[in-house]
Order: C-alpha cells, then structure tokens, then sequence
C-alpha cells in the first residue's frame, strides 16, 4: 500500500532528480541557456487542433536583430491557447548547444494587456464610486503595500505564517474600512466586530485543519517552498495563513452591510429599540447570509475547478474524491471561512445595535 509519506518522499525523489541534477550535468556538457523578448515578424503556418488550440512555426526577431524560426509545439506540445499574431512580443528561450542554438517559445508578453485590464478597472470604479471609489482605491493600495512590504517578507523570513497574517489582517480591515466608510462610530463598531469574525476564522482554521489531518504540502507550490526555503519549515501554516487571508474581505462586507442595515433601519425609526433592531437586521441578514454562503463555494470551486476535474476524472467515487488532500484543503479553504462567516452576521448586527441613539427600553 502507497501512504501519503511514500507519495511526499518520491515527490522529493523526483524534484531532486529531475530539476536540480540536471543543472550541473548541463553545466558541465557544455550548455548554456537564455531567455530573450523578441517580436513576431511574420506567421509561416497555423494549425488548428482539437480543443480550440494551435500550434504556430512563426520567425522571431530580437532588439539586438537575431532572427529565429520558432516551432511551437517543441515547447508547447499540446498546443497554444492563445492567439499569436504579427507584432506580438514573446519571449524566447535559446538555448546553446554543440551543433548551434536550439530556440524554443517561452511565453508571450502580457504585461500591457494586465495593465490595460488594471485601468479598465480603476476607470470603472472612479466612474461609479466617485469619492468612495477613489478612497477603496487608495485602500487596495495600501493593501497591496502591506501585503507585499511586510506580510510576505515577514513569512519567508521564518515569522510566524499565522501570526504575521492576523497582524496584517487586522491592519488592513482597520485601515480599509475606515478610509472608504468613513472614521465614524458605526464604522468602528464594525470593525470590532470583524475582528471578532477574524478570531473565528482562526479557530475554525485550526480545528479544521487538525479535523482533516492535513499537511500543507498536498499542492506542488506547498511541497516547493517546503523544500527550497530553509527558514519556512510550518507547512501547515502557510495553509492556514492563506485561509486566514482568504476569508479577510469577505469579513468586511458582512459587518459594513449590517451596520448600514441598522443604520437605515434606526433612521426610518429613530424609536425602535435595541431588540427591534436586531431581530429586522438579522431578518436582512439571514438572505445576506444565504447569497454569500452560496457565492463563496462558487468562487473557491471556480479557482480550483482544474484540480476538481482532475481528481473527479481520476478517482470513481466520491469518497475517494474527499481522501485526496487537495480536495480537502479546498472543502477547508471553503467552510472555514464561511462558517466565521454566517456566525459574524448575529456578531455585526449586535456590535450596530451600540449605537448610544438606540433605546435600551420598550417603547411606552
């Protein structure tokens, strides 16, 4: 019988024999590889496959005027999915070996295209949002900064996974929701209350994972970073610091929803009490909780759809289907945050319910 450990130890085999000894046996033959951008100057032929995909001999020149004739299918042998066109810029990897140099596509440029995506984008939520559009969007930078200038770097450098995410979580829920709703009371009671929902999400997270035995090295990404950086040796917390992150936004829109709800609903009666209150918010936020449950199993089951397929295709039942650990990271992934999810609805409501302008008293 295979166990999961035989499985993670021919991984290691495999890795170690097939990426890293090849290095210096290249090294030592003689071969030498680079990676160059070049233009398409011309498509010699296409060739339409099953599945909506191609395969393209084109003629290639870089900035430096070395021309190249280019087979796709050396280097993509199931076919291109993507459209290759006169002009497009790709980049090329050359390698050079005794009897010349072999060129293979490497991939296509996409940068403009993710920038004219980028301004789509921004265009779009300036136009709608005004005012409120232009503060999220100074908050997503200010995420983004976080993210990338402390959280990331403080994870690679061996801080706690965990710990690191919950500091950074808890700074861009209070950086981001203040910006874009306002620095108001209700708006801090708000975000008392995701943190409250960021503490379940920890505890879901951590009996989960215990719950399903998992190791954080199911995904090849997992089992790399295990391996390639010494500092990080907690797989299972990174798993769990991308739960944790993962569920961060969803916790803000709960709690600014049902805080606007019992605003609005303390507007229109300005004598309802705090009980009233509370019971037509959650009223309100019981559909709330109904759409969101069912949009967040959509979206975690459309970002993992090809690993769903393939081990639908590969195991016969269903059960066999939830033993693979992939699977079960993403059954993890999905209900760890949308149980802190549905209990932040009652948690939120009660938080928006302080407001010092409701009555603690029935009405007389």
């Amino acid at each position: 019988m295979v166990t999961k450990t035989n499985k993670k130890f021919a991984f290691v085999l495999f890795f170690f024999f097939c990426v890293v000894m090849p290095a210096p046996v290249l090294g030592q033959e003689g071969f030498t590889a680079r990676e160059a951008e070049a233009t398409i100057i011309e498509i010699l032929s296409v060739e339409d496959l099953e599945g909506g995909v191609r395969q393209y001999i084109f003629k290639a020149q870089t900035p430096y005027g070395e021309e190249f004739l280019v087979e796709t299918a050396d280097s993509f042998v199931s076919g291109v999915g993507f459209e290759l066109k006169t002009g497009d810029k790709v980049y090329l990897r050359m390698i050079e070996v005794e009897d010349g140099i072999e060129v293979y596509l490497d991939d296509v440029k996409r940068q403009t295209g993710v920038w004219w995506i980028i301004g789509f984008f921004v265009l779009i939520t300036l136009a709608i949002g005004l005012l409120r559009g232009l503060l999220s969007l100074l908050g997503l930078g200010i995420t983004i900064v976080i993210l990338i200038g402390g959280l990331f770097p403080a994870i690679l450098a061996g801080n706690d996974p965990v710990l690191a995410t919950v500091v950074a979580s808890a700074i861009i829920l209070g950086v981001n929701m203040h910006l874009s709703h306002g620095f108001k009371r209700q708006t801090f009671f708000a975000y008392l209350s995701t943190l409250g929902g960021l503490g379940l999400v920890l505890v879901f997270t951590d009996v989960f994972l215990n719950v399903a035995r998992l190791s954080g090295l199911a995904s090849e990404e997992g089992a790399l970073l295990f391996w390639e950086l010494d500092p990080v040796q907690i797989p299972v917390g990174i798993l769990a610091a991308g739960l944790i992150l993962g569920a961060v936004g969803v916790l803000d829109d709960i709690a600014i929803t049902q805080s606007e709800i019992v605003s609005e609903l303390l507007l229109a009666n300005p004598h309802t009490t705090r009980k009233e209150l509370f019971t037509k918010a959650m009223r309100i936020g019981r559909h709330h909780i109904a759409s969101a449950v069912n949009t967040l199993i959509l979206v975690y089951a459309g970002a993992a759809l090809p690993a769903f397929l393939l081990f639908m295709n590969q195991f016969g039942g269903y059960q066999e289907f939830l033993q693979n650990e992939i699977v079960a990271e993403e059954v993890v992934r999905t209900l760890a945050g949308t149980c802190a999810l549905v209990l932040l609805v009652p948690l939120s409501t009660w938080f928006a319910t302080l407001n010092p302008r409701v009555r603690d008293h029935e009405k007389t």
